[in-house]
């Protein structure tokens, strides 16, 4: 068999630590839900995610590689009460799931080794799979929203005036059918995110990270509310997005260690949604928008990643070295 390649080692060991994290967070919420619809997709994805670090570790032991530290029982406090409601388990899992979507499709486009694509085909089946559990649940109970339904096209239409790139002065047109959808799931990401940080500020140790937590849950409000305006100036309301119901304890479910990680994992994805809609946005002002704000996505994950570093948290990933 084919050695692994660096790339292979790079997706293999990053999955590992998201999956690792995510194992944690599933067994907290397995301890303090009790609705069957939720508790019956979060006891199917733990299963599977159970599997999926295995066949990971399994990899590497057959590659003569350590396994990652990751996140183990220490990063988890089985015994503490309920931070969130309990659909909000369901929300967090599904935006898991929409991260790695994205993450296995990248990671698939960069194995070589006919196991390991196996592997990543797998679990992207498998986030696509709990992706669309979430979403029919949240649904079903109210407690999602869906993007703008907009008039159909009749008929087939050509730009006809370069007025359509415009964007920087009076007279911007309309939003169209793609910049909506890339504004829309920016604005539900950041409302997730920020009620994330909320909650998870109550409960966080370290003084520094309940201030990142709070820059952070702001930093969330603003592009909130500024890609909103967005929608709102294209006559496009932004329709009503589910809150989250914070409890009033004060006992950390989760380490400091998994919280930081977490938030420079989502981070990511906000500089995925950013980089997307710079990229399919034919109005000039949306691209600037956008390389603003994952300017100041950037900045605030970079902060984030100085204070891991200070607390010795950031696994360091293999180093780049030829094989001799």
């Amino acid at each position: 068999m084919k050695p692994m390649s660096s790339s292979e080692l790079a997706n293999l060991w990053s999955t590992y630590q998201k999956k690792t994290m995510l194992l944690r967070i599933m067994e907290h919420a397995l301890d303090v839900t009790t609705q069957k619809d939720i508790t019956s997709i979060l006891q199917y994805a733990y299963q599977e995610e159970v599997k999926f670090v295995k066949e990971i570790a399994q990899l590497f032991q057959k590659e003569g590689a350590a396994i990652p530290e990751g996140f183990d029982e220490t990063d988890v406090n089985r015994k503490a009460e309920r931070l969130f409601d309990q659909y909000f388990y369901i929300r967090f899992l599904r935006m898991l799931m929409k991260l790695g979507i994205g993450l296995n499709a990248v990671h698939l486009s960069m194995v070589y080794r006919n196991d390991i694509h196996d592997f990543f085909s797998r679990t992207s089946a498998h986030s696509n799979k709990v992706f669309g559990m979430c979403t029919n649940c949240l649904l079903q109970v109210g407690n999602g929203a869906i993007p703008p339904v907009i008039g159909m096209p009749d008929h087939p239409k050509y730009v006809v005036n370069e007025r359509y790139l415009s964007g920087f002065h009076f007279g911007k047109r309309r939003l169209n059918a793609t910049e909506l959808s890339i504004i829309y799931h920016i604005v539900e990401n950041n409302n997730f995110g920020a009620q994330l940080m909320k909650g998870l500020r109550k409960v966080a140790k370290e003084p520094e990270v309940k201030m990142y937590l709070k820059k952070g849950e702001q930093l969330a409000i603003d592009l909130y509310q500024s890609y909103g305006k967005l929608m709102e100036h294209s006559g496009i309301p932004v329709s009503a997005l589910p809150g989250a119901v914070i409890s009033e304890t004060k006992t950390a479910p989760y380490s400091d260690k998994l919280i930081m990680y977490l938030i420079n994992l989502l981070s990511s994805l906000g500089l995925t949604s950013n980089a997307l809609g710079t990229t399919y946005s034919l109005r000039p002002d949306l691209p600037l928008k956008m390389a603003i704000a994952a300017r100041d996505i950037y900045s605030f994950a970079k902060e984030g990643g100085k204070i891991m570093v200070k607390h010795q948290w950031m696994e360091e990933i293999p180093e780049a070295v030829i094989k001799r």
